[in-house]
């Protein structure tokens, strides 16, 4: 009867230190992933992004870039030059670190997200595949 009990309170005791080991290794996974994420990110300078396409609406502007697997609309930012006419530039804020075979998509903003319905574009235009 006493080895039973010492046995369920070594089981208890090895229960809970394991489950303390395993959550200090899930929280300096995380840690050091953020600080590999960061570091990439912190690498990164904005830059205005090439365009493969660019197509004008009435209620919207969508660009056509590159992507390997992972851009997406948040990446991007517009800037508007107010000169006469206004010039728009995208710039990409994130980059796309996926893996997957280069490929064009098209990311659509609406003209109020531009800030302006007619106006230049102020990025570099290489024509691309179509997407």
């Amino acid at each position: 009867m006493l080895i039973n009990k010492f046995s369920a309170v070594l089981n208890r005791t090895v229960l809970k230190a394991t489950t303390c080991l395993f959550a200090l290794f899930l929280a300096s996974a995380t840690t050091a992933m953020e600080e590999v994420d960061n570091e990439l990110t912190n690498q990164y300078k904005p830059a205005i992004e090439t365009l493969h396409g660019l197509q004008v609406t009435e209620k919207a502007v969508t660009i056509v870039v590159t992507s390997t697997g992972c851009t997406q609309k948040d990446d991007f930012i517009v800037v508007l030059d107010k000169s006469m006419p206004p010039e728009a530039t995208f710039i990409r804020l994130m980059p796309d670190y996926c893996r997957a075979a280069s490929r064009n998509i098209p990311i659509q903003f609406s003209l109020k997200e531009v800030g302006a319905a007619e106006f230049t574009v102020g990025n570099r235009v290489k024509p691309g595949n179509a997407f």
